[in-house]
C-alpha cells in the first residue's frame, strides 16, 4: 500500500517534532533506554518501597482500636508511635523517598515519574490478595489502561 505525499509528510513532521517517538532506532531513544536498563532498580526500589509502606501503614491502621484513636491529632500521632507497622511503612515510605531522589538525579522527571504508575498496578493486587478487599472491574479494566500507558512511554523515550 502506498502512503500519500500528505501522510509521509505528517509523518516526517510528526518524527521531527516530538523527538523519537516513531524513531526508536535513534541515538537518542536508545541512550534513554540504556539509562533505564542501568537504573530499573532505583525505579523499582521506590515503588516496592512505596507498596510496602502503604500496605503495613494500612495494617497498623486497621488494627483493633486503631480507627477510633484518631479523632483527633494527638491520638492520630499516639497511634502511629505506638504501632511497628505504621512506623515500619512509614520507614519504607523514606527508603522509597531516597531511591526516587536518585532516579530523579540521573533521569528526566517527564520520563521517570508515569513508571509509578505501577504503584496502583501493585497496590490493586496487594489490595485483593493480601488484604481481600474487593476489586471492581472498572478498577481493572483502568488498571489495563495505566499498564498501556507505561508501556507507551517507556518505548516513547525521551524527546530530547
Amino acid at each position: 500500500m502506498k502512503t500519500s505525499n500528505f501522510a509521509q509528510s505528517m509523518l516526517k513532521s510528526d518524527r521531527k517534532h516530538s523527538g523519537v517517538l516513531w524513531d526508536f532506532g535513534s541515538k537518542k531513544f536508545i541512550a534513554m533506554e540504556k539509562q533505564l536498563m542501568q537504573y530499573w532498580w532505583l525505579i523499582a526500589l521506590s515503588i516496592t518501597s512505596g507498596v510496602a509502606g502503604q500496605t503495613m501503614i494500612k495494617l497498623g491502621v486497621t488494627r483493633p482500636g486503631a480507627v477510633s484513636s484518631t479523632d483527633s491529632l494527638v491520638g492520630l500521632v499516639l497511634m502511629i508511635f505506638q504501632s511497628p507497622l505504621i512506623l515500619g511503612g512509614l520507614v519504607l515510605y523514606g527508603v522509597g523517598a531516597l531511591a526516587w531522589i536518585a532516579v530523579l538525579a540521573r533521569m528526566d522527571l517527564s520520563y521517570a515519574y508515569p513508571f509509578l504508575a505501577l504503584n496502583f498496578i501493585l497496590i490493586t493486587l496487594v489490595s485483593r490478595l493480601a488484604l481481600g478487599e474487593t476489586i471492581p472491574t472498572s478498577r481493572w479494566i483502568g488498571i489495563a489502561v495505566i499498564c498501556l500507558g507505561i508501556i507507551l512511554i517507556a518505548r516513547a523515550g525521551n524527546p530530547d
